[in-house]
């Protein structure tokens, strides 16, 4: 698997007379290049990415300008090979949101309390048939999960605008272009975070956290915060999987019994509780030894 990466040093001009490249390949340096595919231009952006899957080491690569309307092909580029890909080189596809150095340790040290550290998934369809994975619609892909991207590559295409694919519900996809072909579909590869609460949904309970009871505004920390957002999360998780997914079902050869899952949830919670119970019992101490007063006789 080879990652190619094109650069357009004039963008604006280039689309005045073109809107794609054409990506050709040989074995050989000085030799025949066959067309492989292409890449839309697009307004503002000068870097382009392409996966070519059967790519080696030893693939060579040539690029032109094409326009689709008048059929106008710049000449060849020069020959150039692209470099083994790995898993994903950088995150490439944005963030929901960007936060600062401060708020993304709010959100790293509330995932640890809560439990919900971020993993890796990977959706790799390319065998050509139609995947369960595309909806009806034709455009929209469906992770299988709770995530948010961080590669997205379609026919060797890499997706790096927040606008083309959308992230609906943080599970699907929808394209802007459709990802099937008549009985084919396009050879889809899609990395992804997974979680329970996107950083987003944990900032914002952050935000929303109510300042303990008890407690004088003045001596309200960060961790007074961060300990009522894990615990107000964790209380909505637990409510909602009471309300959807509660119930113990069995029948003659399967028993399903979520209480196992609940009842450690409720331990976690016990124990931020009484984390901050201590940390209100403190701060309310320090707040009567530091206080000054008059005595009247």
């Amino acid at each position: 698997m080879i990652k190619l990466t094109i650069e357009v040093a004039d963008i604006a001009t280039i689309l005045l007379m073109y809107d794609t490249i054409r990506i050709y390949t040989s074995n050989a340096e000085n030799g025949t290049y066959a067309y492989l595919a292409s890449v839309p231009l697009v307004t503002g952006v000068s870097t382009y990415t392409y996966i070519h899957s059967q790519g080696t080491e030893d693939t060579w690569y040539k690029s032109t300008y094409f326009n689709t309307t008048n059929s106008a092909e710049s000449s060849f580029s020069n020959a150039a090979r692209g470099e083994e890909a790995a898993l994903y080189h950088v995150i490439t596809y944005p963030e929901e949101c960007e936060f600062d150095g401060a708020a993304d340790t709010i959100i790293r040290k509330i995932r640890r309390l809560i439990g919900d550290l971020k993993g890796l998934n990977r959706l790799y369809e390319c065998d050509g048939e139609l995947c369960s994975s595309i909806h009806e619609d034709g455009h929209t892909v469906d992770m299988g999960e709770k995530g948010w991207p961080v590669s997205v590559s379609i026919d060797g295409t890499e997706y790096t605008s927040l606008m083309d694919p959308i992230v609906q519900g943080y599970q699907y996809l929808t394209f802007s272009g459709s990802l099937v072909s008549g009985t084919q579909n396009a050879c889809i590869d899609i990395w992804f975070h997974t979680f329970t609460f996107s950083d987003r949904e944990i900032y914002e309970a952050y935000g929303d956290a109510m300042i303990p009871p008890m407690v004088p505004t003045d001596c309200v920390t960060d961790d007074h915060l961060m300990l009522q957002a894990s615990i107000d999360l964790l209380e909505n998780m637990t409510a909602d999987d009471l309300f959807n997914d509660g119930a113990v079902i069995r029948d003659d050869q399967t028993l399903y019994d979520p209480s196992p899952g609940l009842r450690g949830r409720n331990d976690l919670l016990d124990r931020l509780r009484k984390q901050m119970d201590a940390l209100i019992k403190e701060c309310v101490r320090s707040s009567m030894h530091g206080s000054s007063g008059y005595l009247i006789d």
